[in-house]
């Protein structure tokens, strides 16, 4: 495994760039379908976590890459990563002057090296990755594709000179998560039927576990769904010197409990170092399917609207939503954010 950038420097000074990383897949490619039912077709069953409406574009992505175009200009690029595909809206980009800025990525170079883990339709697999990245900055923010600013945001908003700026709280580790490992260890060493119920591959447990690997045994730092800011450096340093954590964290296909975090990986060894510094200041609205019923969706916009900080949206599960529903939910983006279309073109044409 080797470091994609030669001139990695230990520290990322404050007028170091930031680049953004987001990572995206069309679900209703035809190719992309094919490959997620060939390699489900080799399972005993289909877990719920490779139901085809995850990997469903819906129209929010748009408004994610939108969203750092006009509200955060600061960033130097912008890295679309995803799996031999790439969104329609980059014919636009290409014509005019951000086709410098943004940037799509093919899982092959992340996987350099390490093909023979792929096809993955694993977003965790890919964040383990993610600094493999040719050319990628020193200092990253790493966004989901529901993802999407609401206004303005500023370097400082993400790193103070060469810290990360946290959000989130210390939390103790979820041991009775560890009992249940344990316990199916035990069960697949003895060969006997597995009694034990399979773990879900929860949010919390992947940064608890990740935590584990810097070093914090009892606790763990609990970041919730927002943009997250990462020093490369240090996910550099730390996979070089554990190259075994990291293949072992690539090689799942879809996602499993028994994987951390990158991103969690990435906070708890910048807080380890002193490279952290913790700022609740702004937060995410989070969506998923109980909130967007009619009676629950229109308060929490309206609350979004009068709180400044609640800069970022997170749109978990739009695709469950009725066509007439999700217009209301991509309208009201459209009214925060602008049209993505005009955005996309009017930085001019080159």
């Amino acid at each position: 495994m080797t470091d994609s950038n030669p001139k990695m420097k230990p520290n990322c000074p404050s007028h170091a760039p930031i680049d953004a990383v987001v990572t995206w897949v069309d679900g209703e490619d035809p190719a992309h379908k094919a490959k997620l039912n060939a390699y489900l077709g080799k399972l005993d069953a289909v877990p719920e976590i490779a139901s085809a409406d995850r990997y469903r574009e819906t129209g929010e992505f748009a408004y994610c890459i939108a969203s750092l175009l006009r509200f955060a200009p600061w960033l130097r690029r912008i890295y679309i990563v995803t799996d031999d595909q790439e969104p329609a809206f980059m014919e636009v980009i290409r014509r005019s002057s951000w086709r410098e800025k943004v940037v799509v990525v093919d899982h092959k170079v992340l996987f350099a090296g390490f093909e023979q883990h792929l096809p993955t339709f694993n977003n965790r697999s890919l964040l383990t990755a993610l600094w493999r990245i040719p050319g990628l900055a020193d200092r990253i923010l790493y966004l989901n594709d529901d993802f999407a600013c609401l206004h303005p945001v500023s370097p400082a908003d993400f790193f103070s000179g060469d810290k990360v700026v946290l959000r989130g709280r210390w939390c103790m580790q979820p041991w009775h998560h560890q009992v249940g490992r344990l316990l199916r260890a035990v069960a697949d060493a003895c060969r006997v039927v597995r009694k034990v119920p399979a773990a879900r591959p929860g949010y919390h447990q992947a940064q608890a576990l990740a935590a584990q690997l810097a070093g914090y045994r009892f606790r763990y730092f609990r970041s919730p769904h927002v943009p997250h800011p990462l020093l490369r450096p240090l996910l550099v340093d730390h996979f070089g010197r554990h190259p075994e954590q990291f293949e072992i964290n690539l090689r799942y296909r879809l996602r499993s409990p028994e994987q951390f975090l990158a991103d969690a990986l990435g906070n708890h060894l910048a807080l380890g170092s002193g490279r952290a510094v913790v700022d609740n200041r702004l937060s995410t609205l989070r969506l998923n399917q109980s909130h967007y019923r009619a009676a629950r969706l229109g308060p929490l916009l309206e609350k979004a609207e009068r709180d400044a900080g609640v800069a970022f949206i997170c749109m978990q599960s739009l695709e469950s939503l009725d066509a007439e529903r999700r217009e209301v939910m991509l309208g009201w983006l459209e009214r925060r954010i602008g049209r993505p279309e005009e955005i996309f073109a009017g930085a001019g044409a080159g």
